[in-house]
């Protein structure tokens, strides 16, 4: 009987002094953020759009989309966009899994901030405009990610809310049409846009001006993708309200792509870079300076470019539209010590030889090894169409430099709006005055009437569209553009070319009696038919279909 009591009352004290160590321990863990504990404060908030703004570039890839174009192509099979721009591409391809992928990650960030919004009480504490700001942030961000998707595949899956159950998360559903997403993405920037600052903090950072431009993208591209102008409406509004504000073109088209173009008065929005984040560009750079030419522009980017004075036939490249100067390396431009050279067989002694094209070039040597067969090492990385990109290199360190990304700036502001002013047949005068403001800062002297007579048969929607390929070539644009305009299986459809010069050797070196003419043939007519044809929507990834059975209906071709 007593063992009993000693017992008992052994277990009363270990229990006692159980409870009261539980009383004394944290039991929520320390070091682990979670939703629920860590939107406290604003600089929280603050501290998430940090990391959805860290998406920018990354879902981007704004080089890279121009190769699945007629703008420009890539080089290695490892590169993204290859099997796209050569045809060969399937659901397992790389770049739409990339693509897919990415942008669902940056819509999570976002999705975060937005259903989390009302953790903090802004209202007690005076603060209801930074909500309303940081707010309109995450949805411009949000919605861009979803304009992305719509563009390339069609009918992406609406996930509004990240899901935090399994029930939740087989709740989401693939979007009915284009319209839906459309219309969502529209109406997310209309509420959105009141609560951003007029001019925030710095480029970087969301203003009314940056998110009215990429509402009138997005109603742009609705308007094509739904084939209904009504939707050119917005475009016409968003871009007079920009007008109003205090951006400017800037003097000099080339220094929009350098180091400091947060300081001039065109660029609204950037993607920025400073001496401890940098920027890596060098890879497309050409392989006589160590790059890789991963992404180089097309013949039929080159052509897009106009003569302003006569063509010289042994210097094809002169005399074209100053922008395309500044964005594209040909044949005979100035490069680094010498001059920029892809023609086989074109120079003697370090220069370009006498008899030959480019000939009274002579003042300094020409760069060598860009030129296949010909010394230089890495053949794999020479530019398989003769031209590399320009635009972004800040000269000399294009591997190691920090200039900032374009991602909205007022050159596109104007040429949205006079395509939607051209398209709804509202003052084609202010239309041809925006257009022609921009063409002469570029120093395009052309006459605009006599252009669109002779090279557009008549259409100025057609010179419209011409400008807003140049202006913005390389710009991660063409992708949408092309699309929209109803245009895609037309210009794709188009066997890849190169530079065009004059041959004067045959292939075993005996000279010609006279010089022959020669395109650079890159990829033939059949692989372009199958990205032509079957290539408008990209392909869900496969790991997408095989994850949501049922639930998600693979693009057409796939």
């Amino acid at each position: 009987m007593r063992n009993t009591k000693y017992y008992i009352l052994f277990v009363l004290i270990a229990f006692v002094g159980l409870q009261a160590c539980n009383d004394n321990i944290n039991l929520e863990p320390e070091g682990i953020i979670t939703e629920e504990n860590f939107f406290t404060s604003p600089a929280d908030f603050d501290k998430a759009l940090v990391a959805a703004y860290a998406r920018w570039n990354s879902s981007g890839r704004y080089h890279w989309m121009e190769t699945t174009t007629d703008n420009a192509i890539t080089t290695h099979g490892w590169n993204l966009g290859y099997d796209l721009g050569y045809g060969i591409a399937s659901s397992f391809s790389y770049f739409p899994d990339n693509k897919w992928s990415q942008c669902y990650v940056s819509i999570q960030r976002t999705n975060t901030i937005i259903q989390n919004i009302d953790n903090y009480d802004w209202e007690s504490n005076g603060k209801e405009d930074e909500r309303a700001r940081i707010l309109g942030e995450a949805r411009t961000m949000r919605a861009f990610y979803y304009y992305e998707l719509v563009g390339l595949f069609g009918r992406p899956m609406m996930i509004l809310e990240t899901p935090s159950t399994v029930e939740q998360a087989e709740s989401v559903k693939q979007a009915a049409n284009p319209k839906e997403v459309f219309d969502f993405i529209l109406k997310e920037m209309e509420e959105a846009i009141p609560g951003l600052p007029e001019y925030p903090a710095n480029k970087s950072l969301i203003g009314q001006a940056a998110a009215r431009a990429f509402r009138a993208r997005f109603a742009a591209s609705a308007a094509g993708y739904l084939n209904d102008n009504e939707y050119y409406k917005i475009v016409r509004d968003e871009t007079a309200e920009i007008l109003k504000m205090q951006y400017s073109l800037a003097d000099n088209y080339e220094d929009l792509f350098t180091i400091g173009n947060e300081k001039l008065s065109e660029t609204i929005l950037l993607r920025m870079y400073n001496v401890e984040f940098k920027n890596w560009w060098g890879e497309n750079y050409p392989q006589s300076v160590w790059g890789y030419s991963v992404v180089v522009p097309t013949k039929s980017l080159v052509d897009a470019y106009e003569y302003i004075a006569p063509q010289v036939e042994y210097r094809p490249y002169e005399n074209k539209d100053p922008r395309f100067k500044a964005s594209i390396y040909a044949p005979g431009m100035e490069f680094r010590w010498g001059y920029y050279n892809t023609i086989p067989n074109n120079v003697q002694n370090g220069m370009f030889h006498p008899d030959r094209d480019y000939a009274d070039l002579n003042d300094r040597s020409v760069v060598e090894g860009d030129v296949f067969g010909e010394g230089g090492g890495g053949e794999w990385n020479k530019t398989p169409t003769g031209f590399n990109t320009k635009k972004y290199f800040s000269e000399p360190d294009t591997w190691d430099t920090y200039n900032n990304l374009v991602l909205v700036r007022l050159a596109e502001v104007m040429i949205l709006r006079a395509e939607a002013l051209t398209v709804l047949g509202e003052n084609e005068s202010e239309a041809r005055s925006l257009i022609q403001t921009i063409r002469a800062r570029a120093g395009n002297t052309n006459s605009i009437d006599d252009v669109v007579a002779d090279r557009y048969n008549g259409s100025f929607l057609e010179l419209i569209r011409n400008e807003q390929r140049v202006e913005m070539a390389m710009e991660g644009m063409r992708p949408f553009d092309i699309r929209r305009w109803g245009i895609f299986e037309e210009v794709t459809k188009e066997p890849v070319q190169g530079i065009e010069y004059r041959q004067f050797v045959d292939k075993d070196d005996n000279l010609l009696p006279e010089p022959v003419h020669v395109v650079k043939q890159v990829i033939d007519a059949d692989a372009r038919k199958i990205v032509s044809e079957n290539y408008f929507w990209w392909p869900i990834p496969q790991k997408e279909m095989d994850q949501n059975g049922d639930r998600i209906e693979q693009n057409p071709n796939w």
